[in-house]
């Protein structure tokens, strides 16, 4: 049970890491006890989730650091256009939905359908694409990805459209993710 236990802490996310976490505090508090109790020895599972989370951050600025030595910031120039799209401001590396990325905000007057019809028309010859359609108390947020394994290599754009129910714009977020780069283990 408390080799499980330790498990299922290694496997969580690392934001549960946090001292603040009172519910992760008291798991590892239990653990501990449980493997005294039968004389097993327990891993310091606070550590290994700190080193993970040090190493993730490492790797997030490695990223970071290889897309801005690429040269300027920039979509994919096979990225689809987006009808009316006027841009909040030049291409930057922004958090989208929790994840670093390479992306441009902007709005546009069209509706999310009428962006996401303009891009699912666009079909990319020899890419795929996906398409997920959301609405909730009449918010409307569409998503659209064109992608291509090619080579080990993924090659990604994303489009975010969203318009509330009484918005009378919508608001886009084209992404791209980060290069990839050997983490620090050399994979």
């Amino acid at each position: 049970m408390v080799l499980f236990v330790a498990g299922s802490l290694l496997l969580a996310p690392p934001v549960r890491a946090q001292d603040a976490d009172k519910e992760t505090a008291a798991a590892l508090k239990k653990a501990t006890e449980a493997a005294k109790a039968m004389g097993l020895p327990m891993p310091d599972v606070k550590k290994m989730l700190d080193d993970d989370a040090k190493k993730e951050a490492r790797q997030r600025k490695k990223q970071i650091d290889a897309a801005i030595a690429a040269g300027p910031l920039a979509l994919p120039a096979w990225t689809p256009a987006v009808p009316g799209f006027k841009a909040d401001g030049p291409v930057s590396i922004t958090k989208v939905q929790d994840e670093d990325k390479i992306a441009q905000t902007g709005t546009s007057l069209q509706t999310p359908a009428q962006i996401a019809d303009a891009w699912d028309a666009a079909k990319v010859a020899g890419w795929s694409r996906s398409r997920s359609n959301n609405s909730i108390n009449g918010d409307i947020t569409i998503y659209m990805t064109f992608y291509k394994d090619s080579g080990g290599k993924r090659e990604e754009v994303r489009l975010m459209a969203e318009r509330g129910r009484d918005d009378k714009i919508t608001k886009v977020t084209l992404s791209s993710p980060l290069p990839e780069v050997a983490d620090d283990d050399g994979d």
